[in-house]
């Protein structure tokens, strides 16, 4: 029987999907236009835009959170498509990151319950193989069992540490964690099916959220491609996370678990994998997440963001949690991405280093290590870095990898936390400090729009192709799209949206190809100014 809240649940999700879909990248700027399907212009008035603050408009509750998620462990970067990081001293002094308090990172929106309601019926096709064909989840399930602990980390974990203001999701170090999968190795179904066919390098797997017609699949579709040694190795297809059937916001009824990669590479929801001679053709694998220099479009034949490299960080203490004088205790988390880690080193100087011991169980290679040194500290700020080392003797870096995108941030200092250390009785050092946000703050200012902002309107709401309006909301321009973010709701620089009109970002081509410069600084301005709130 299915109860009231149920109901309301899944028409709730149905609605948010369908305006939603394709939205791609949480706190991506204009993201798809090209992808969008045609359509007409919105009429626009030939008055002046609107001069009413943005609180006399009507506006609508926050959706809630998926999977009994808390938002009070999160910093949330976009609601189209969700996009939540967990904070820093939410993760925990476990080894394993619950699920309820796992970041989420999603590329589409979040399929509707009933999407993936029948888990053991999801059906998945397998090809590239000597006997191709469909499989059920409760099919794989007899073809054997493996439980494996992986770091799951989104590959741009660390971009809010850039300095170019590189487009997507402004992370810290929380879009990572460490978790149990449970399901069957992918060699075996591999080997069920007659082994993969001849000539074939890679594995694409396709992901299983539904892509309304009329839209260029290749744009938009969650697809990507590893090595096919890898893919035989130690993958799996996994219906189970830390013991229980994998949440919706995961990627359950299933999901490919790439061990010390990426996570974009492990696909949720999976519908499809091939064996394939060369990589997919979607633009997510042949110019998404691709390491290339700032100021440079993706292309296929830079490095494809794979393994993850050697990386810590310190859990507690934070900057929202200060501490009293005396003893110190410093908790964090170290990872090898495919190495395991031998030794995690504790600096308050980022010169003089004291070795940390490992707390709890090593769950394996692929899965992150507890560490924790005790300090003695006087009163006052303290910067606290951490080190970590692998078998192999890859050392973390001092300094980040500048690209493009802000992938890949493993850079100790950048990820190192200045911690308040207070007297006992000092009630107000010990008081945390005010939240800090990238989301827009105070009232929305009467938009004056400067010549350029005007040009750049008419840009937006008629000259693109298609009209920027067609696919994103922006209340100035009477503009109600569902498929790229909300424009009003994110806090962008000139600077920041030209470069991702520019250069693309997501499914979106560089604009720069078929708009001017002067184009592109217009548009920018017009967006900037519509939505100001200083």
């Amino acid at each position: 029987m299915t109860s009231t809240h149920d109901e309301h649940a899944s028409r709730e999700g149905r609605r948010r999907f369908v305006l939603g879909t394709l939205g791609l990248g949480g706190g991506t700027l204009l993201t798809a236009l090209s992808s969008c399907r045609k359509a007409e212009p919105p009429a626009t008035s030939t008055s002046a835009p609107s001069e009413a603050p943005a609180e006399t408009r009507p506006t609508t509750a926050p959706p809630e959170l998926p999977d009994r998620k808390d938002p009070a462990n999160f910093i949330k970067h976009g609601d189209n498509p969700l996009t939540l990081e967990t904070r820093r001293e939410k993760l925990g002094t476990s080894v394993l990151t619950a699920s309820t308090v796992l970041f989420v990172r999603q590329n589409l929106p979040l399929p509707p319950p009933e999407l993936v309601a029948d888990r053991d019926g999801w059906t998945t096709r397998i090809e590239g193989v000597k006997r191709p064909g469909e499989m059920r989840v409760d099919a794989l399930k007899r073809l054997g069992l493996a439980t494996i602990a992986t770091v799951l980390q989104c590959s741009g974990n660390g971009r809010k540490y850039y300095k170019h203001g590189p487009s997507g999701s402004r992370w810290g170090v929380g879009a990572a964690g460490c978790v149990i999968w449970s399901g069957v190795p992918l060699r075996a179904v591999v080997e069920h099916l007659g082994g993969v066919a001849k000539g074939m390098r890679y594995l694409t797997t396709t992901g299983g959220e539904p892509i309304p017609p009329g839209l260029d699949r290749n744009q938009v579709i969650v697809e990507r491609s590893i090595p096919v040694d890898k893919a035989l190795d130690d993958c799996l297809l996994a219906w189970e996370m830390n013991g229980e059937p994998i949440p919706r916001s995961h990627g359950g009824p299933l999901r490919l678990i790439v061990p010390g990669y990426f996570g974009c590479n492990q696909i949720k929801f999976v519908k499809n994998l091939a064996f394939t001679a060369e990589q997919g053709p979607a633009k997510i694998q042949q110019t998404g997440y691709r390491m290339r220099p700032i100021g440079e479009k993706g292309t296929p034949d830079q490095p494809a963001m794979w393994e993850m490299p050697v990386k810590s960080f310190i859990t507690v203490p934070t900057e929202r949690t200060p501490v009293v004088v005396g003893k110190l205790r410093v908790t964090g988390v170290a990872f090898g991405g495919t190495k395991a880690v031998a030794k995690v080193e504790v600096s308050t100087d980022g010169k003089h280093w004291q070795r940390a011991r490992f707390v709890g169980p090593d769950l394996g290679r692929y899965a992150w290590r507890l560490f924790e040194l005790e300090l003695e500290r006087a009163p006052g700020p303290v910067k606290l870095y951490s080190r970590a080392t692998t078998m192999d003797g890859d050392v973390q870096p001092e300094l980040r990898n500048e690209n493009e995108r802000g992938y890949g941030n493993n850079s100790w200092r950048d990820m190192g936390v200045t911690v308040q250390v207070c007297n006992a009785e000092d009630a107000v050092c010990l008081t945390p400090p005010p939240e800090q946000s990238d989301a827009p703050q105070g009232p929305r200012k009467p938009v004056q729009l400067s010549e350029a902002g005007k040009r750049g309107r008419t840009i937006f709401t008629e000259a693109a192709a298609p009209p920027c309006s067609t696919c994103h909301s922006l209340a100035d321009a009477e503009a109600l799209g569902a498929v790229g973010p909300n424009l009003d709701e994110l806090a962008r620089s000139v600077q920041q949206v030209e470069a991702a009109v520019t250069n693309g970002v997501g499914a979106m081509p560089p604009f720069g190809e078929t708009l001017t410069p002067e184009q592109i600084s217009d548009v920018a301005r017009y967006v900037f100014e519509a939505t100001r709130r200083d």
